[in-house]
């Protein structure tokens, strides 16, 4: 498991992301080992997506929006892994992220952009984690050389932080449960020469199966922690010995022809990672038993999240709105005061993210460690868990029962049921065939398993809104206006 055992190969391309994938990986799905996950039915369609849009980064179209020149090695390297230190910069990373999930239509929570903030929020304060001792090595060197390597080949990374969801009465941590029930949890069982055995399990990591690494570490939520043997980070091959991940239900199959061109494309499918006595190498470790530099940069201002999933919650409004317009003009209804009214709706929620984004743009400074940080994005994960089921709900009615009732290909090609369909079921000034399509795309966003699972992400993507919204009324200023209210009411009132 070393950092670097060959050439540096600057930002990935479509052939060898794939390649990268056809290893000893261990990829359960409905009882069976996946041989090769870019072959499987399952896979297929998000791993050639992947590499359609990794691809881009070498067009000439795109290249010089998707990759900047390494200093260290001259090769031309992803912009989702570059260290921001200027408003120019942030300004590259936000074109970057823009092509990513416009490519994708807003639909991937786990694409390859996503995660190198989170590497690079750790290479941040790595001056911290490097104040924890370890006679086995330097955690902050550690995150620094994992950086680099990370950004000289591009890799793909997803990363796993909740426990499993067995008994969230008594959390792993409390140290007064039985050893053989706290064990469910990620936890160190040994430490060798060579690195840390950990035994456990992890959820829920989207895009393992297809992913080149997974960074492993503690959410908000289970951060603090009794025992040390529970606290730890570190990231590894996905080919890992020991490392066993199980996939979810795919939401990519249909039977038939009925058309589904968002989940044949963008499953980029959820796992459940489980670790039987897995090794960690000393130098992919980049906290163990402390989590006092975690904890510090989880109360900072300052925001190395990226833009990633930012400009993919807008793409994703602007689809969603731009999809309920069409269908409102395709069965003649964008006319009607109340159907207008829901668009403009929709159109009011993607307008102001538009704004959130360009004011998080605008309060972007200097941070401290020499990096740019985004402005505040305080209530942000908050707003688009609550908006986007709304959207979801007026995409719905807007659309009524025709979202549920739409010919299969098959259907639109069969010379001898195709005059019913043109007779019964074209809208206004469309013919069934554009219809059918543009109903089974709202389908596909709004109704179908595929749809569902993105809604249950969008909830809890950005963690528990309860808790969020508690978090953010604890740190939410209001010390002016309190103190002249009180000044107001400290005295008769006037009437």
């Amino acid at each position: 498991m070393a950092l670097q055992t060959a050439p540096a190969l600057g930002a990935m391309s479509g052939a060898r992301y794939i390649a990268s994938l056809q290893d000893d990986r261990e990829v359960w799905l409905d009882g069976a080992k996946v041989a090769d996950v870019t072959a499987h039915p399952a896979m297929s369609g998000m791993v050639r997506e992947l590499a359609r849009i990794y691809d881009l980064q070498h067009s000439p179209e795109y290249r010089d929006e998707m990759t900047f020149i390494s200093p260290d090695t001259g090769n031309r390297c992803s912009l989702s892994w570059l260290l921001p230190r200027s408003r120019d910069d942030l300004k590259a990373q936000r074109r970057n992220s823009e092509i990513w999930n416009a490519e994708s239509w807003g639909q991937l929570g786990r694409s390859p952009d996503i995660l190198a903030p989170h590497i690079i929020g750790l290479y941040a304060i790595r001056d911290a984690l490097g104040q924890v001792r370890n006679p086995h090595c330097d955690f902050g060197d550690n995150i620094t050389n994992y950086y680099r390597h990370c950004m000289e080949n591009d890799l793909f990374l997803t990363h796993a932080l909740g426990d499993p969801q067995v008994d969230r009465s008594q959390q792993p941590q409390n140290e007064t449960r039985a050893a053989s029930e706290a064990e469910v949890a990620l936890h160190v069982v040994e430490e060798t020469a060579d690195g840390v055995i950990v035994h456990g399990a992890k959820q829920l990591a989207t895009a393992a199966p297809i992913s080149n690494e997974t960074y492993v570490s503690l959410s908000a939520t289970f951060v603090r922690r009794a025992d040390p043997k529970f606290i730890l980070a570190f990231s590894i091959p996905t080919d890992s010995p020991g490392l066993k991940i199980l996939c979810r239900e795919p939401v990519s199959q249909w039977p038939g022809s009925y058309g589904h061109p968002l989940a044949a494309r963008y499953d980029e499918q959820d796992a459940m990672l489980f670790f039987d006595h897995v090794l960690v190498p000393w130098n992919r470790i980049f906290m163990l038993y402390d989590s006092a530099p975690l904890l510090q940069r989880l109360g900072s201002d300052a925001n190395f999240r990226g833009w990633g999933n930012l400009c993919r919650i807008h793409q994703r409004m602007k689809l969603m709105t731009a999809v309920a317009t069409l269908i409102a003009e395709a069965i003649g209804v964008i006319e009607y005061r109340e159907v207008a009214a829901k668009l403009g709706e929709m159109a009011t929620y993607t307008e102001m993210w538009q704004h959130a984004m360009d004011g998080v743009e605008h309060n972007a400074y200097l941070a401290d460690n020499g990096l740019m940080s985004l402005g505040s994005m305080s209530g942000m994960n908050i707003y688009f868990a609550q908006t986007s089921a709304r959207m979801v709900e007026l995409l719905r009615e807007i659309s009524g029962s025709g979202m549920i009732m739409q010919p299969s290909e098959n259907d639109l090609a069969n010379p001898e049921f195709r005059p019913y369909l043109a007779r019964y079921m074209p809208g206004k000034g469309v013919g069934v065939e554009y219809k059918s399509r543009l109903f089974r795309l709202a389908h596909d966003l709004a109704v179908s398993s595929f749809g569902m699972r993105q809604e249950i992400y969008e909830y809890w993507h950005g963690g528990d809104p309860n808790r969020n919204r508690i978090n953010l009324l604890r740190t939410y200023d209001q010390a002016d206006i309190t103190a002249r209210i009180k000044a107001l009411i400290a005295e008769p009132l006037p009437y």
